[in-house]
């Protein structure tokens, strides 16, 4: 019987709505048709429930007689009809929660939308990421006199570019560079990866004279120990006063001893001298890179290198940027390159790189050396973005070959 009445009643309802409709205005109709309900009917009296947001006395003045005479044609006069404010009721009218329902379902569509995109955006960044671009710098300096090609390879993580790394080889050869070098990680484990970092220092050591400086990745697998002053001087139970700093060079490193032996220097602290056409270039690698220990244990090395042979063309490299931003020396080298950043693995149109684990959102906002050419000491320093291609979240930075021409004018 309860069902019968409940569908007697929603009969009532659209008949009385619709006969309100045609004694109305649209706008009348608009502001008060979805605020009142037909609650209860029987025999003697219509209760009307007004469930608006304005005052029941409003709705009652403005409403009352039109609806007596709506409900009177369609359920028979002679009823008393009572208007009552719903309690508890929701203050959202049927239309108002209407609209809501169609903002939600709008938003759930937008939401979907904004997901497909995402999805297919990072699905074309990593497709095109299954290649590298070739970033091109030019700088000058009077110790040269003429054209010096450095091309760097930074943060490989494993990556293969073709089979065992023949496009990145072949590409590298023909761009015929006169110095190579590899700023870090360029093996996520030196421990699973050595054979890998071995193939390719071998073939790069045949193009041109080639240098290896350790990222985090390959510190890690080497010492088992963070290379900051405070574990340095545990390890070897050092103090401000009997420090030497030449101490971490001396232990032993058989992932060095296979790199070299396969033709590619690795430079722990120290530089190496050569001779490119007429010009003498020195290059330092530095492996102390935590800004807590790079003066600890290599003020001495760094100084000579900086400081002696001072006509001689001076490139420093180090796997990450930190001692460039800690430090402001009068002069870190004519050229520096690092890595490590990943570019910032996203980067953002006009922002720039989105998050760096150190630097955390934004960091170039904060002063961070996260991508590009920056000046430091008055001259170029290059931050690559990397060669690693697996990260499918990387998203328009695509793996970065870089190379840099260092001209006389």
């Amino acid at each position: 019987m309860d069902n019968i009445k409940n569908i007697e009643t929603e009969k009532y309802q659209e008949r009385i709505k619709e006969l309100f409709k045609e004694f109305v205005s649209d706008e009348f109709y608009d502001m008060w048709a979805d605020t009142f309900q037909i609650e209860s009917v029987d025999e003697k009296q219509v209760i009307v429930t007004y469930h608006g947001t304005k005052n029941i006395k409003k709705f009652k003045k403005e409403c009352k007689k039109t609806l007596t005479s709506c409900i009177d044609s369609v359920m028979g006069v002679g009823k008393k009809i009572k208007v009552i404010k719903k309690k508890g009721y929701n203050a959202f009218s049927p239309k108002t929660k209407k609209n809501i329902k169609a903002v939600k379902f709008f938003a759930i569509g937008m939401i979907f939308v904004c997901i497909a995109s995402a999805v297919i955006v990072v699905m074309c960044n990593y497709i095109g990421n299954r290649n590298f671009r070739e970033s091109f710098y030019s700088t000058s300096s009077i110790k040269v006199d003429s054209r010096v090609r450095v091309i760097q390879l930074s943060d490989l993580h494993g990556s293969s570019y073709g089979k065992d790394n023949e496009t990145l080889l072949e590409r590298v050869k023909a761009l015929e560079p006169d110095i190579i070098i590899c700023t870090g990680d360029i093996v996520d484990s030196v421990q699973d990866d050595a054979d890998y970092a071995v193939a390719l220092a071998r073939e790069l050591s045949k193009i041109a004279p080639s240098y290896y400086v350790y990222g985090n990745n390959e510190v890690e697998g080497i010492y088992n120990f963070p290379l900051n002053e405070k574990e340095l001087d545990k390890k070897f139970g050092f103090n401000k006063e009997n420090r030497d700093e030449t101490a971490l060079l001396k232990l032993k490193d058989s992932f060095q001893d296979k790199l070299e032996n396969a033709g590619i220097k690795v430079l722990k602290n120290e530089k190496d001298t050569i001779k490119v056409k007429t010009m003498t270039i020195d290059i330092y690698g530095v492996l102390t890179s935590n800004p807590s220990s790079f003066w600890s244990y290599s003020e001495k090395a760094f100084a000579d290198y900086i400081y002696e042979n001072t006509d001689n063309l001076k490139i420093t490299a180090v796997h990450e940027p930190f001692i460039f931003e800690e430090f402001s020396p009068e002069f870190w080298g004519d050229l520096m390159l690092c890595g490590h950043t990943h570019g910032g693995v996203v980067r953002v149109p006009i922002l720039g790189p989105l998050f760096t684990h150190e630097g955390g959102l934004l960091p170039e906002r904060n002063g961070d050396f996260v991508y590009g050419r920056y000046d430091t000491a008055g001259k170029p320093l290059i931050v690559s973005s990397g060669l690693e291609n697996s990260n499918i979240f990387r998203i328009n930075n695509q793996p970065e070959l870089v190379i840099i021409d260092i001209n006389k004018f």
